[in-house]
């Protein structure tokens, strides 16, 4: 009755997105997936079916050989159990010595074992979130644009379409929300599960918390909220540079991802020869 109340709820929380463009899957239907696309199997490569759960779900990738951090959302440690990560860590170790990279199913096999025995239970049947794919995120993009009227993607000169554009972005892909600010956690897994530390966290919302007070407009707040405060290693706002396939941004932000707010950081773009031009206002943070 668990299982089947868990799936009813998994599915009600699936349609409560379908406003936007986010995808939420469990285990279950997951691995439900895979045994449809590898019913004819996959060219003798043997059994790929923990492989497959990993690409669908977006932890695996055979270029990197070992799990994404982000799978742990589809695990439960034991609060008790102090050493589960450095065990897990130590197991995949061992895998990566022991099976070549080439035998990329068997590797996949073993290193999801490696969780399932070390780091925690499986909870087969929660829905999580799914994090976009590059070609996903200009899809979006392009929807947004329309939504908005944008005929073409916008830039430097266009500052406040610009965030509004982000806004719409980090909206579709149900990762903000004005009334309730980021979801870090799905945040997290979109940028590779970098946000998983809790002192990380509540920096971060003491950010948005302060952001709010200072009751800015809409678009202005969404685009500060990612600027300022989840600004992370990997971070939304240049992910969504990279998929703007506008040239200004695209070329310009590359490299200038840590460090003070976006905005301050146009001085130093200033001495670079296409930047020159730029209006002296654009160096200065909006409040």
């Amino acid at each position: 009755m668990q299982p089947l109340l868990t799936i009813l709820t998994g599915s009600l929380l699936a349609l409560s997105v379908e406003a936007h463009n986010a995808i939420f899957k469990s285990v279950h239907s997951v691995d439900r997936e895979c045994v449809l696309y590898l019913r004819d199997g996959t060219c003798g490569k043997g059994d790929c079916t923990v492989r497959c759960r990993g690409l669908v779900a977006r932890f695996w990738k055979d270029t990197v050989g070992r799990p994404a951090a982000t799978i742990n959302r589809f695990y439960r440690p034991d609060p008790e159990d102090c050493g589960y990560y450095e065990r897990t860590e130590q197991c995949l170790g061992e895998i990566s010595a022991v099976i070549p990279a080439e035998d990329a199913c068997r590797r996949a096999n073993c290193s999801v074992s490696c969780y399932e025995d070390q780091y925690g239970r499986v909870d087969r049947y929660g829905v999580r979130f799914i994090p976009f794919t590059e070609l996903q995120h200009k899809r979006v993009v392009r929807e947004c644009e329309a939504i908005l009227g944008l005929t073409t993607s916008v830039g430097i000169e266009h500052c406040r379409e610009f965030k509004c554009l982000f806004r719409c972005f980090l909206i579709r892909e149900d990762l903000y929300s004005d009334a309730g600010g980021p979801d870090i956690e799905r945040m997290s897994v979109q940028c590779g599960g970098r946000y998983g530390d809790e002192a990380f966290r509540r920096r971060a919302m003491e950010c948005v918390w302060n952001l709010q007070a200072q009751q800015l407009d809409r678009c202005e707040l969404a685009y500060r909220v990612a600027n300022d405060c989840v600004n992370g290693e990997v971070a939304l706002l240049p992910i969504f540079l990279n998929v703007t396939g506008n040239l200004q941004f695209n070329s310009a932000f590359r490299g200038f991802t840590r460090g003070p707010p976006l905005l301050q950081r146009l001085s130093l773009l200033q001495r670079l020869p296409l930047f020159q031009n730029l209006p002296l206002w654009l160096t200065t943070p909006a409040v």
